[in-house]
């Protein structure tokens, strides 16, 4: 074996090629190890052998043909079929369908219709079904929604309107000659399902099939798989049930907890050595993800590291989201942007709104910076519809917000919006927001015309929330304004892997480490959010979307919070802490009261 792996890496490299789960905790060596059981397989094989190696990203599947062909330089990953094959699930499908199109509907050369062309052609036929405006749960939105969860299994049927839309929307495709992302898959599970004699020759196409992330995989992909593996048995999966932390978009951890049952002379294997974080920051990972009771878990088999024993993790309460940013941007200044921390720095939020603070407090300290995976809060299209109304109603020659205003909205409601505007100057701007949002019906125009209105809702409410600070228009825009014009600048850094601070949700982060890790909004509410109460499945998501925060931190982690703080930090064990303004009483993170954050509609 040419790879330098460890007892257990090595046990599950070369474990015999029945059915095998691999549990790889956090900072394992999961991909080393997959990609070493890869090339044992090839070793072993006869010749004319294929191996079938499915990631959930590009950039998985690419890191794992890179590696293997570094060693094993004649290894082909398989941009047909005629070698082995390493690539997406939706990859392998479309090479599927393409080769089968005459059984799928369509001809060789369909196009694939991302989430932007999909939501278009829902958005048409929305409009152009009879009937009064589309009621809150019928719009566009909502109803790409539905369609994507019933492809995607997590819904059996759909309701009467959605299957009256569903209907048009299919017909839409069949006459472009497309599939939407969801179907890649689908098609393909409906084209076995109805063609075995077409299964049995992908079936025997693959001796052995490897799935990573085997945790994230939702209904439709678990059929796929078992489908290709038929009666043979012949499956490696790698995963952490820890780290499921995608639900919301179809994955279900009871497929990887039920691995043995679908396997019944299967085995599992466990990696369990971290290579990436301090003692201080595995004890508390497994100190908290014990809370859990969904977990594929045996005694003596806890995530330890050889590591040193590290900085205590620093706990910071603050009075609210501005001064936890102002206290965030002054570590880093303090200790310098990548600091001593080996891997750069990063501050992890639970939902996107939370960066407008952050990203104010960076810009002022002039610390660069970069958002990961999405837009800057003031260059995100709701934001900037909202600046543009207030930029007009300040000052009425201002021909660039105008003009916006324009084409945002239909005639009516841009004459009734800029008449609303006239002489409101004066008003505080939290009001003039309202001002605009009413006469827009902006929540309901984000609902018909966006794909995430949620998401654009929760930025709105932060500029709302951020706006009642303030009392003069003036100021405010100027701030506004400042914060802007002092962002340019880092704006040419941003492509740089060494420039300044990352920024992203903890969704985003998953799968990449750090050697300086903030997490902030570490608040009931916040991380747990309010939609995980009362639920104990979702509470448990909640926990392990902060076990993936902390785990993404090799050296340094800071945990912040204002308001009430989260659970999760009264289960941290108090050896591993140290408190910058807060209680020391390890009690007084566990009082919480969800009665106060649950709401009715």
């Amino acid at each position: 074996m040419v790879f330098e792996l460890n007892q257990e890496q090595k046990e599950a490299a070369e474990a015999l090629e029945k059915p095998l789960i691999i549990v790889a905790g956090a900072g394992t060596g999961k991909t080393r190890t997959l990609t070493a059981r890869l090339a044992a397989m090839a070793d072993k094989g006869p010749a004319g052998r294929r191996l079938l190696a499915l990631t959930f990203t590009n950039k998985a599947a690419k890191e794992m043909a890179e590696r293997i062909m570094r060693i094993k330089p004649g290894f082909n990953p398989g941009r047909d079929f005629h070698g082995h094959f390493i690539g997406t699930f939706h990859s392998l499908c479309a090479k599927i369908l393409r080769r089968e199109s005459r059984l799928a509907g369509r001809t060789a050369n369909f196009a694939i219709f991302d989430d932007h062309d999909s939501f278009a052609l829902i958005k048409r036929i929305v409009k152009n079904t009879p009937g009064k405006k589309p009621e809150a749960g019928k719009t566009p939105a909502a109803m790409r929604d539905k369609i994507s969860r019933f492809k995607n299994g997590m819904e059996e049927k759909i309701d009467l309107t959605a299957e009256k839309i569903f209907k048009k929307y299919e017909d839409g495709l069949m006459a472009s000659n497309a599939f939407d992302f969801d179907d890649l898959i689908l098609k393909t599970v409906e084209l076995f399902r109805k063609n075995p004699d077409v299964l049995k020759i992908y079936q025997k196409k693959f001796s052995h099939i490897l799935v990573d992330e085997y945790q994230d995989i939702n209904a439709v992909q678990y059929e796929l798989i078992k489908l290709l593996v038929g009666g043979a048995g012949k499956l490696s999966a790698v995963g952490d049930a820890e780290q499921t932390i995608y639900t919301w978009r179809g994955s279900d951890i009871g497929i990887f907890l039920n691995f043995k049952n679908d396997w019944p002379d299967s085995s599992v294997k466990y990696l369990t050595e971290n290579y990436r974080s301090t003692k201080n920051i595995i004890r508390a990972a497994g100190a908290l993800i014990k809370n859990n009771d969904q977990r594929l878990y045996e005694e003596g088999k806890d995530l330890w590291t050889k590591n040193s024993e590290g900085e205590p993790i620093k706990i910071f309460e603050a009075q609210d989201d501005d001064s936890e940013a102002e206290w965030i941007a002054e570590q880093i200044q303090r200790s310098g942007v990548k600091g001593q921390n080996e891997g750069g720095t990063a501050i992890l939020y639970r939902t996107n709104a939370q960066s407008r603070a952050i990203e104010q407090a960076l810009i002022t300290s002039q610390i660069p910076y970069r958002i990961f995976g999405g837009l800057k809060f003031y260059e995100r299209k709701e934001i900037k519809d909202i600046v543009a109304s207030l930029r007009f109603a300040m000052n009425r020659k201002d021909s660039v917000s105008l003009e916006r205003l324009e084409k945002a909205f239909r005639k009516s409601v841009f004459l009734s919006l800029k008449e609303a505007l006239e002489g409101v100057e004066k008003l505080e701007p939290a009001e003039i927001i309202r001002i605009f949002i009413e006469k827009t019906d902006y929540l309901n125009y984000i609902k018909m015309n966006f794909e995430n209105p949620e998401e654009r809702a929760e930025n709105i409410a932060e500029l709302m929330r951020f706006a009642g600070e303030k009392k003069d228009l003036v100021s405010f825009l100027e701030e506004i304004a400042l914060v802007g014009a002092t962002d340019e600048p880092s704006k040419k850094n941003e492509s740089k892997k060494s420039a300044g601070v990352n920024l992203m949700t903890i969704h985003l982060a998953k799968g990449l480490e750090f050697g300086r890790v903030f997490v902030v909004g570490v608040s009931e509410g916040i991380l747990p959010h309010t939609r995980s109460y009362g639920i104990a499945s979702a509470m448990e998501e909640e926990r392990r979307l902060m076990y993936v925060a902390v785990t993404r931190a090799k050296r340094e982690l800071f945990l912040s919070f204002y308001d009430i703080p989260s659970r999760f930090l009264g289960e941290l064990p108090e050896e591993v802490l140290t408190f910058i303004n807060a209680p020391e009483e390890k009690n007084y993170f566990s009082e919480f009261d969800e009665e106060r954050y649950i709401t009715l509609d």
